[in-house]
């Protein structure tokens, strides 16, 4: 069955804003760009319409884009963009790197509304939102922690990493008990329990135990609950490891075909990887058992960073 997919990207050196492209069976076809805006490095979905941050003329913040790439509301909050938007409940959370600082917005099919921002602190390197019953979760890089707030937005509790790890992005086991989290600085996957947030074990994500080469970003885990697959861009890895509770097993790191592994996405038994600089989405096979196979596509997408299926 087709798919549309949509590439957030870095403009300026290439880039015009959001593209979209088709996939099917691995395929991939008709790359084109789908809205003109400024720098939306990371999109979600957001009903039927797409979220992106963003830039504009007066500064940073969120764009909600209707299903003809028409820009149907924007709004201005921040100096500089957030690097994450997620969409949850009938609202969008944004977390920003430089500013250290999460915000909240309410959005309806037509319009957005800045509910709060909340700073942690000044350059904490808020990476990303994550939501667990009624808590969100932000993982803080620089401050080698993942900060732990109520629905209403009140402080709650923290994990702490080991030092200079960075944690970045994080999913949750199929079943909620465990949320897999890896570290940008370290290149490590954490296992933590989500009945009390202490973490039970640390994996390393590359060959023969290699640490601390920065540049680990993504993490995706298969239908199954399975297999977690992330990507490492000082490297250019896709790095496999099979997964059951607090079992975690490398069990293959694989060539991205290119260069800045930032994101990518799985549909089907298919992997689809945005690789920023070298202005490409490449497609691989998922065998049987996981890992991945040989390429089965390509298609220009110029400074990609991120990747939905809608």
């Amino acid at each position: 069955m087709k798919k549309t997919v949509y590439a957030g990207t870095y403009t300026g050196k290439g880039s015009e804003g959001i593209y979209r492209f088709n996939w099917e069976e691995g395929k991939l076809s008709d790359s084109g760009l789908f809205c003109r805006i400024d720098n939306p490095k990371y999109l979600c979905s957001c009903r039927k319409d797409i979220a992106a941050v963003c830039d504009f003329e007066q500064g940073s913040g969120v764009a909600l884009i209707g299903e003809d790439g028409r820009i149907k509301d924007n709004l201005v909050f921040e100096d500089v963009t957030s690097c994450y938007i997620a969409y949850h409940k009938g609202k969008l959370y944004t977390a920003n790197y430089h500013t250290g600082t999460f915000s909240v917005l309410n959005a309806n099919e037509e319009h957005l509304e800045l509910i709060k921002t909340v700073e942690i602190r000044k350059k904490a390197g808020c990476h990303q939102v994550l939501f667990r019953e009624d808590l969100i979760l932000i993982p803080c890089l620089f401050l080698d922690k993942v900060m732990i707030y109520d629905k209403d937005l009140n402080y709650k509790k923290e994990i702490v990493f080991p030092q200079g790890s960075g944690p970045r992005h994080g999913i949750f086991s199929k079943d909620g008990k465990h949320l897999y989290l890896v570290s940008e600085l370290s290149n490590e996957l954490f296992v933590i329990r989500t009945d009390s947030f202490q973490i039970t074990g640390c994996t390393g994500l590359l060959e023969n135990g290699e640490r601390n080469t920065e540049g680990t970003a993504a993490i995706r885990m298969s239908e199954d609950g399975k297999r977690l697959y992330v990507s490492t861009r000082g490297k250019d890895l896709i790095s496999v490891l099979a997964v059951k509770d607090e079992d975690v097993k490398l069990i293959q790191t694989a060539s991205c075909k290119g260069e800045h592994p930032r994101d990518f996405i799985l549909t089907g038994d298919t992997l689809l990887c945005a690789n920023r600089f070298s202005n490409q989405v490449v497609s691989f096979r998922i065998d049987e058992d996981g890992k991945l196979e040989e390429e089965i596509d390509r298609i220009d997408v110029p400074d990609a960073v991120c990747l939905i299926e809608k």
